[in-house]
């Protein structure tokens, strides 16, 4: 029975942690904050340890990186956000991180994480150095160009942009994800769309095997009955 109660004791600790950055009690909200359970799950899964050096490239208002300085507060974080602060306003989201006695990331970027010269933003905040962990709720749906009339259907959507990205940073011999790092990422579905499949959402290998990548876990996570999403787990191997 002691067992039992060490079990709960964790869980409700864990809960207390999720609850004390939930949309509601935070400075900087968005229109679709990603859940703080999902972010420390997101963390436990990159394996996520004191000193690591994080980048979230669609940060949003920085659940992920809230998440990743409870956990493991001598973390360097780094967020790329397009919108501007009208939308995220990045004092806020600094708030958020202060009012909370948190480290606050290094650099809170206003860019599209798929320029080249955003990227080099980003290493640049940590010295030159790469990541050795890529947290990600992507947009869901394919990137829009400027409006959503402009919607590009060429255009690859963002998680496998960012595998493009992370091949092309390895190419050039400044890499984004450090070797033996990871990258956790959601893929959101809609199976009431009809020829959707998982598949569509996901790199394919030549994509992977260009990023040094290799997919080490994929699980679903139910959003509602016609919307799921699946949160996958790669390594980077070379």
């Amino acid at each position: 029975s002691s067992k039992k109660k060490g079990k709960s004791k964790k869980k409700s600790d864990f809960q207390l942690q999720a609850s004390s950055i939930a949309p509601k009690t935070r400075i900087c909200i968005t229109r679709t904050p990603l859940c703080p359970v999902a972010a420390f799950i997101m963390c436990n899964l990159a394996k996520l340890k004191e000193g690591r050096r994080v980048l979230d490239p669609f940060a949003g208002s920085c659940t992920t990186l809230l998440a990743a300085a409870m956990i493991a507060p001598s973390c360097e974080s780094v967020g790329i956000e397009i919108s501007g602060n009208d939308v995220v306003n990045r004092d806020d989201i600094m708030a958020d991180f202060k009012s909370r006695k948190l480290t606050p990331p290094k650099a809170l970027i206003q860019g599209d994480c798929t320029v080249e010269a955003v990227r080099d933003e980003a290493r640049s905040s940590i010295d030159g150095h790469s990541f050795d962990i890529i947290l990600s709720d992507p947009p869901y749906g394919r990137r829009e160009s400027k409006s959503k009339s402009q919607e590009d259907d060429s255009a690859p959507i963002p998680l496998v942009q960012l595998v493009q990205c992370i091949a092309v940073d390895l190419g050039n011999d400044k890499r984004l994800l450090t070797k033996g790092g990871r990258l956790v990422a959601f893929v959101p579905t809609n199976p009431t769309n009809i020829g959707e499949h998982l598949e569509d959402g996901l790199p394919n290998k030549d994509q992977l095997d260009a990023a040094g990548l290799e997919l080490v876990s994929i699980t679903e996570q139910p959003l509602s009955e016609t919307l799921s999403r699946w949160l996958a787990v790669y390594n980077c191997v070379k």
